[in-house]
């Protein structure tokens, strides 16, 4: 009973109520792989929409041969290209090396700057508490995410980190949270058709990484099979799953995983 009167006293917000979003990304395409659909209804109704991608894209190839600095230009115009089929114009790059070493609260830093500057109603990212995941940038993208949003939120935090943000521009703490590639959805978002063919469109735009025959395109085809299996499993093939917070679930609330 408890976490049902917690549900009614504590709603999890509706993600097609925001009016502005930040999407982050531990590589070029993530995005668009875990959420694309939903990005495209989002657009259809107006929401406004930003990328953030954590890493350079450097290493996003089974090619050891590949100038690794070519792969980099390569990978940031394509991830423009696949922001602008889904009419996202504002993509901000990190570049934080790709497999590389780099420090997960430099990350917190850089995206607690954006979030002030940008002000999204709801933040998207990984999660960092999916059981099977192992990749240190999907790991370090999420954990940085939660940082960032407590950093975002806080003035004297701010100023710790020599965080410089505009008076018009004060922190607060009432922006949802909601994790795209999780186990524990608990929020499905309606997709048409039409934003699932956008979503395939814009990856697609990663020629890079998903050239037909290679490597990749083979692990996008099971990835896309699997994903389609799974949400009929779950009664419904057009929608996408998230957990979404609301500001009052991000802090000593435990409850929420059981929503």
């Amino acid at each position: 009973m408890k976490p049902l009167f917690l549900k009614i006293a504590a709603p999890i917000p509706k993600i097609l109520q925001m009016k502005k979003a930040l999407f982050i990304g531990p590589h070029p395409d993530d995005i668009e792989i875990g959420a694309g659909a939903t990005i495209s209804k989002m657009r259809s109704l107006g929401i406004e929409i930003a990328f953030v991608i954590v890493t350079d894209g450097g290493a996003g190839s089974f090619d050891a041969s590949v100038n690794i600095y070519e792969l980099i230009q390569k990978r940031h115009k394509e991830a423009m290209s696949s922001a602008n089929i889904l009419d996202v114009q504002e993509v901000y790059f990190l570049n934080f090396p790709d497999g590389g070493r780099y420090n997960e609260w430099d990350v917190a830093v850089k995206l607690a700057e954006i979030i002030v500057n940008y002000s999204p109603d709801i933040i998207f990212s990984p999660d960092p508490d999916l059981p099977s995941e192992i990749h240190p940038d999907h790991l370090k993208t999420g954990r940085a995410t939660k940082s960032a949003l407590l950093i975002s939120s806080s003035p004297l935090t701010l100023k710790r980190n020599l965080i410089i943000v505009e008076e018009t521009k004060l922190p607060k703490f009432d922006r949802s949270l909601a994790f795209y590639y999780t186990h524990r959805q608990n929020q499905f978002v309606p997709v048409s058709k039409t934003d699932i063919s956008m979503a395939y469109e814009a990856i697609l735009k990663h020629k890079s990484q998903f050239q037909e025959d290679s490597q990749e395109w083979i692990s996008l085809k099971k990835y896309l099979s699997y994903r389609k299996n799974r949400f009929r499993s779950l009664f419904h093939s057009h929608r996408d799953g998230f957990f979404v917070m609301a500001p009052i679930h991000q802090h000593c609330f435990p409850e929420i995983n059981e929503y």
